[in-house]
C-alpha cells in the first residue's frame, strides 16, 4: 500500500481521543444536547412476574380466588383483566407473590382495578403497611408508605400505586379488595370482589408506565430495560457524539445556532384552554385528546415524557401550540418532537396547521418500526434514538410576507396510512409517549434545545485554531489535508471547513457534503484559483466521507471515499497567504452541521495514488 512517508503536522482523531487538542480555540455560549455512548437510563421495569395472570401459582391466594379473563382490559384487550374474589372468612382477602426484597431500596408497586362489588382496594408489603384506595370516588383512604397515589384510566378503571423504602426482608407484595372505611380484615360476602390487571413493581421511588412481563408462549419473566441517555453538556464543553443504536463514537459535534421557538418543550400537556393563549399546548374544543404529564422515562432519562391518549368520544385528537415569528420573508421551518410507541393501532401524524404555511403538509410515523408510513410531500424524517423512542421530523416552508403563525400540531392516529386530522375513538387508554418538541427556522432539525415557559437558543459551536497554533503545523506553499466528516446539513457546499485569513479574499474551503465547489481556492485579493467538484450519487447524511486535498500552485486533487478527480487552473499563482483554521465557520452561514472524526494536514503535496489511498 502507497501509504504516506511523512506524519501529520497535524493529526486530530476526535472520534478516539475524545479530546480537544489543546491548540484549539473552541467557545459555545449556551448547553448543547449529545449522547457520550456510556450513559444509559433505566428506562420500563416490572420485577413482579405473570403481570396479567393472576390465576398462575405465582400469585398465592389468601381467601380469595381468581376468575380469568372476565372483563375486557384498560388497553381494550377483550376479555383479559381477571376478576379477585373474596370468600366469606373473616380475614383479609387477598393475593400475594414475591418481588421486592432489598433492605434500604425504594420500590412502588402498582396496578389497574375496577370496581366488582368492592369499592376499595388494597396495596401491602409484607411488614412494611398498607394503602387502601377508592376505586369508586378515586381517593386515597389510608397510606402508611412514603406515597401513594389514585389515577383514573377510563372506562371506570383506576391505576393505583404506592411507594416504599424496604425496611423488611420479606418479599411479599400484597393486593386485594378492602373496606371503605381502610380495614383489611372483615366477613367476605363469598361472591364480591374487584376486577384487576397490569401489576407492576419497580425499583424506584414513582410508578411509570405500565409494562407486561406475559411472553407470547404464555409464559413470564421480570423486565428491566435502559435507554441512551441524552445528555446536556456545559456551555464551552466540546461534545463527542456517539451513534444511539452501536456506541460508536461519531467525534465532534459542531452546529449552528438554532433557537427552539416552543415555549414549552418537555413539559407536554394542557396548558390553556383557548386558542387564542399562545406559547402554551391547546386541546381543540372539538378534539378528544387526553395528556398525562411525567407518564415515562423520557430520552433524557427524567420522568417527564407524556403521554398522548383519547377518551371514548369519536372527535379528532389533537394538540398544538400557537408560535408567532417576526420573519417577514417566507423561510424553511423544522417541527420535531420525540415520541414513543405505547398500546395497539397507535400512531403518530405530524401536520402543520397555518394560513401562513404552503400546503398545510403532515407526515404520518409508524412508531412500532421507526417508519414514515404516509409523506405525499417528503418532507418528513424519523431517527431512532433507542429502546423505542423515535425523533419525528417534518420540515416545510411558509408563504407569508408578513409576521407569521406557526401552527404545529400533534394528532394521534389509529389508521398509520390516515389522511390528515383523521378521527379516532378512544378508549381512555391506548396511545403514544411524546417528548421534547421543537420548532425551529432551518431545512433540518438540529440536536435538542430545552425550553421551560420561553424560546431559548443554542450557540453555535465556534472552534479554530488560530496564531502561532496555526503557523506551526501548516504550510504555505503546499500542503494535503484528510478528513472523515458528516453532516446534516444537505445543501451544496454549505457545511465546510476554510482555512483562511479571515476573509473571503483568501481563503481555501472545503465542503463537509457532496455538490458543487467540493474545494474552493480564492487568492491573492480576488482571483478564483479553482472550483473543484466531485459529486457523489446518493449523498446521505449523518454519514462520514472520507476526502483528502492535495494542495499546490497549479496542481489539485481531490478523492472522496476512493474516488478521485484531479484539477489544474488556467492561473499560475500561488495558494493563498492563511492564517487560521475554522471548524465550525468564518462567516454566519457556513457551518459543518454535523460529526468531525477525524482531521489530518500533512505539509506536503502527497502523490495522487497516496491522497485516494488515504480515503479508500
Amino acid at each position: 500500500m502507497n501509504y504516506p512517508q511523512i506524519k501529520p503536522t497535524l493529526n486530530l482523531d476526535f472520534s478516539n481521543t475524545k479530546t480537544l487538542d489543546p491548540r484549539i480555540n473552541f467557545r459555545r455560549g449556551t448547553p448543547g444536547a449529545y449522547y457520550d455512548g456510556k450513559t444509559y437510563a433505566k428506562a420500563e421495569e416490572n420485577l413482579i412476574e405473570y403481570s396479567e395472570d393472576f390465576s398462575n401459582a405465582y400469585w398465592s391466594k389468601s381467601n380469595a380466588s381468581i376468575t380469568s379473563d372476565d372483563i375486557d382490559a384498560p388497553d381494550g384487550t377483550v376479555s383479559s383483566a381477571d376478576k379477585i374474589v373474596e370468600n366469606t372468612a373473616t380475614s383479609s382477602h387477598q393475593i400475594f407473590a414475591g418481588g421486592a426484597g432489598t433492605l434500604g431500596k425504594t420500590y412502588t408497586l402498582s396496578y389497574f382495578v375496577k370496581t366488582a362489588g368492592r369499592t376499595s382496594c388494597r396495596i401491602s408489603f409484607s411488614g412494611e403497611g398498607s394503602a387502601v384506595f377508592n376505586v369508586s370516588t378515586g381517593s386515597v383512604i389510608k397510606n402508611q408508605f412514603l406515597s401513594a397515589s389514585i389515577e383514573s384510566v377510563g372506562n371506570d378503571w383506576y391505576r393505583v400505586a404506592a411507594t416504599v423504602i424496604k425496611t423488611n426482608s420479606n418479599e411479599d407484595v400484597f393486593i386485594g379488595p378492602a373496606l371503605d372505611d381502610g380495614n383489611l380484615s372483615y366477613a367476605g360476602d363469598g361472591s364480591s370482589g374487584l376486577y384487576i390487571w397490569g401489576a407492576q413493581l419497580e425499583q424506584r421511588d414513582t410508578v411509570t408506565a405500565y409494562t407486561s412481563t406475559m411472553l407470547e408462549d404464555g409464559t413470564s419473566a421480570p423486565i428491566t430495560k435502559y435507554q441512551p441517555q441524552l445528555m446536556f453538556a456545559s456551555p464551552d464543553q466540546p461534545r463527542f457524539d456517539h451513534d444511539v443504536l452501536t456506541g460508536e463514537s461519531k467525534g465532534l459535534l459542531i452546529e449552528e445556532s438554532r433557537t427552539n421557538l416552543i415555549a414549552y418543550s418537555q413539559q407536554i400537556e394542557k396548558q390553556a384552554t383557548s386558542a387564542s393563549t399562545h406559547n402554551r399546548w391547546v386541546v381543540s374544543s372539538s378534539s378528544n385528546a387526553l395528556l398525562s404529564l411525567n407518564n415515562s422515562i423520557a430520552p433524557d432519562g427524567t420522568l417527564s415524557a407524556s403521554k398522548f391518549y383519547a377518551d371514548s368520544f369519536d372527535f379528532t385528537p389533537s394538540f398544538y401550540q400557537q408560535v408567532y415569528t417576526t420573519d417577514t420573508t417566507p423561510e424553511t421551518l423544522t417541527f420535531s418532537i420525540f415520541a414513543k410507541a405505547g398500546q395497539a393501532n397507535r400512531y403518530l401524524q405530524l401536520f402543520i396547521g397555518s394560513g401562513d404555511v404552503d400546503g398545510n403538509p403532515f407526515v404520518n410515523f409508524n412508531l412500532f418500526d421507526g417508519t414514515i408510513s404516509r409523506d405525499d410531500d417528503s418532507i418528513g424524517s424519523i431517527e431512532d434514538v433507542g429502546n423505542g423512542w423515535y425523533r419525528c421530523i417534518i420540515t416545510f416552508t411558509t408563504v407569508s410576507t408578513s409576521g407569521l403563525l406557526i401552527n404545529p400540531v400533534v394528532y394521534l392516529i389509529d389508521d398509520v396510512n390516515a389522511a390528515r386530522a383523521a378521527s379516532l375513538t378512544g378508549d381512555g387508554y391506548s396511545g403514544i409517549y411524546i417528548w421534547g418538541a421543537q420548532l425551529e427556522e432551518g431545512s433540518f432539525a438540529t440536536s435538542y434545545i430545552k425550553t421551560s415557559g420561553a424560546s431559548a437558543t443554542r450557540s453555535d459551536d465556534d472552534a479554530n485554531i488560530t496564531g502561532e497554533n496555526f503557523s506551526s503545523w501548516y504550510r504555505q506553499d503546499e500542503g494535503s489535508l484528510y478528513s472523515e466528516i458528516s453532516t446534516f446539513d444537505s445543501r451544496n457546499s454549505q457545511a465546510r471547513l476554510t482555512i483562511s485569513d479571515g476573509t473571503d479574499n483568501n481563503r481555501i474551503f472545503m465542503a463537509a457534503n457532496i455538490g458543487d465547489n467540493i474545494l474552493k481556492v480564492d487568492g491573492w485579493g480576488s482571483s478564483n484559483i479553482g472550483d473543484y467538484d466531485l459529486n457523489i450519487n446518493d449523498f446521505e447524511v449523518d454519514k462520514i466521507y472520507k476526502k483528502s486535498f492535495g494542495l499546490k500552485r497549479n496542481d489539485y486533487f481531490i478523492s472522496i471515499n476512493g474516488q478521485s478527480q484531479s484539477g489544474i487552473t488556467s492561473q499560475d499563482i500561488p495558494l493563498p497567504l492563511v492564517n487560521r483554521l475554522d471548524f465550525s465557520t468564518r462567516s454566519t452561514s457556513h457551518y459543518v452541521n454535523g460529526h468531525i472524526k477525524k482531521l489530518s494536514y500533512y505539509p506536503q503535496r502527497l502523490t495522487n495514488e497516496q491522497l485516494q489511498q488515504l480515503t479508500k
